[in-house]
């Protein structure tokens, strides 16, 4: 088992804000469980259990660490990749570079820029009620 899962892709991260699938992973912790010890835990069906496990498996949460055949069904054993699952200071990066419009502007340039800019807010603002629409940011990084 990792130390730290770092959570690189915005999928998985969705995956995991599911408080359910953080509660079987938390219950989890470091003893191995089948399905029905989880749901017995977490009072939850079965059904519902195995839904969150395969997808906690699928996105790499967790692992079949054993089975067992208990009256010819196999039972999964279940313990977490990780001790801790984090996500990447990475993970939004891809969001916002697809997004970003970078320039640079010289010092004396940037009194006129703002000027300029503020007058196209003020043109375009609450001009298109009831359209689809887009919003715009400016982030000033010295």
């Amino acid at each position: 088992m990792k130390d730290i899962y770092y959570i690189n892709d915005l999928e998985k991260l969705k995956a995991l804000a599911d408080p359910l699938r953080v509660d079987i992973i938390t219950t989890l912790g470091t003893t191995k469980q089948n399905s029905q010890q989880l749901a017995k835990k977490l009072k939850i069906n079965r059904t519902r259990i195995h839904y969150h496990l395969n997808i906690l498996e699928e996105m790499g949460f967790i692992k079949v660490v054993d089975t067992d055949v208990v009256n010819g069904i196999i039972q999964k054993y279940y313990l977490p990749t990780a001790h801790a699952f984090v996500p990447s200071a990475n993970i939004f990066n891809k969001l916002f570079k697809e997004n970003t419009i970078e320039f640079s502007l010289n010092k004396s340039q940037e009194q006129q820029f703002l000027l300029e800019f503020e007058k196209l807010v003020e043109k375009y603002s609450n001009k298109n009620e009831g359209k689809e629409k887009v919003t715009y940011s400016l982030l000033n990084i010295k």
